[in-house]
């Protein structure tokens, strides 16, 4: 499993441009599903390079899959405050001596978020079988 130097992995990487296309691109989300996937290598290739728009979802993204891979009896979406804490202090920046976020970039956030959630989702699908993991909630089994 060859690594970015961002610390993910090269097909890692390249679901998270995917899915960036994507959710920047609606109209292509059709044209996804009707075109075969594409080879990993071709993917892998293409998102060699790192987007500085994406550093503050790149710099989150190996801590949380491991914490998703870790904690399979929970759905993503459970971890949506925590991606939000997370992308949150990335942005932040000094003005002044103060530790600050800019009003405009609320709604990057939000983006941010849903894209790391996407990004999560697929990585755990690609990781674990189908029949290893599943989001719905499962009855305490009473032994004894």
């Amino acid at each position: 499993m060859p690594f970015h130097h961002t610390g993910l992995e090269q097909t890692d990487l390249a679901l998270l441009h995917e899915e960036w296309e994507l959710l920047n691109n609606p109209a292509q989300t059709n044209q996804a599903k009707k075109k075969p996937p594409a080879g990993r290598k071709k993917q892998a290739a293409k998102a060699s390079g790192c987007s500085p728009e994406l550093s503050p979802v790149v710099a989150v993204l190996p801590g949380l899959i491991r914490l998703v891979n870790e904690c399979t009896d929970r759905p993503v979406t459970k971890f949506r405050p925590t991606i939000e804490r997370l992308i949150h202090e990335q942005l932040f920046m000094e003005a002044a001596g103060d530790s600050i976020i800019d009003p405009h970039q609320n709604v990057q956030i939000e983006r941010y978020v849903e894209l790391t959630i996407r990004v999560l989702v697929r990585v755990r699908c690609n990781t674990q079988g189908q029949d290893d993991w599943s989001d719905t909630p499962v009855t305490p089994q009473m032994f004894g």
